[in-house]
């Protein structure tokens, strides 16, 4: 990775307690973020309406440091709408507010109660962004009803919107069922895979899969992700996504969040292979 511009960090990352964080907590990550020579954010809405209850304050204080907002996570109620998903409307009417073009959708159920109501529910969440010109990633999670690439792929070709596409977070790559699929991914259209999270793994799984997700992340290159391999099947597939660090990790974010966003922002740059660093997409088009 050789452009500053083309990471747009996780900000719930750099705060210690991201589901109870207070606005100087959230301005502290953006000071970060644009020290550290990121281009963008991936934000939860959670913390732009922590900060203030108005979006475009978030919105400034992101822009007065010259950053933007890439990407909104994350629409959560998708799968059961029933042709109702006021937090879809919440997600999309957020990143239109902030300027982001792409979105996060993922579902925390264990099972889907209705495969086909979630199939309808994605792609009428795709139609909804797509009147906002913003693109819609399914993020797979290997305890949810998504479990890995190959049913996020399944359901989303099943939605059929050009809009809709995938989040390859690369712990939950490692991690998925089964370990990491690469004849899935060269299987896949180009535009498929809209982000990619960047992050390892150890190459043990702990006894607690989401405290390990929420709180013990290695940073790219210390642990068993092959990002070599993972980069030249996507350049392989001709797929350009957003490139968003997303490292979990309380021990070196004692450090502080700038000392931390530092660490990421190097290892990042040290593990993706150079010359293969997609960039943001023309406006989510």
């Amino acid at each position: 990775m050789t452009d500053p511009a083309d990471l747009g960090i996780c900000l719930a990352t750099l705060l210690p307690d991201p589901f109870n964080a207070d606005a100087a907590a959230i301005l502290s990550t953006l000071d970060a973020a644009a020290r550290h020579g990121f281009g963008g954010v991936s934000a939860w809405s959670l913390h732009v309406m922590n900060l203030d209850p108005d979006p475009r304050v978030f919105n400034r204080a992101v822009r007065d440091r010259g950053l933007e907002v890439r990407v909104v996570e994350a629409a959560t109620g998708w799968a059961a709408s029933d042709g109702i998903d006021r937090d879809g409307d919440f997600t999309l009417d957020m990143a239109g507010e902030l300027g982001a073009h792409q979105i996060v959708a993922v579902t925390l159920e264990a099972a889907f109660a209705d495969g086909g109501r979630a199939v309808a529910g994605f792609a009428d969440l795709c139609d909804r962004a797509a009147e906002r010109h913003i693109r819609v990633a399914l993020e797979f999670l290997p305890w949810s009803a998504v479990p890995d690439l190959a049913s996020a792929s399944a359901l989303t070709a099943a939605a059929g919107r050009p809009n809709g596409g995938i989040l390859l977070d690369t712990w939950h790559w490692q991690r998925q069922p089964g370990g990491p699929c690469p004849e899935v991914l060269e299987g896949l259209p180009a535009g498929a895979i809209q982000v990619v999270q960047l992050c390892d793994a150890s190459a043990e799984p702990g006894v607690d899969p989401m405290g390990e997700a929420m709180a013990s992340r290695p940073l790219p290159g210390e642990g068993v992700v092959d990002f070599i391999a993972l980069a030249s099947a996507l350049e392989g597939i001709g797929a350009t996504p957003l490139l968003c660090p997303e490292v979990f990790n309380a021990g070196l974010l004692a450090a502080g969040p700038s000392t931390f966003a530092g660490s990421v922002a190097d290892a990042c740059r040290s593990a993706w292979p150079s010359g293969r660093h997609p960039g943001p997409p023309d406006g989510g088009h």
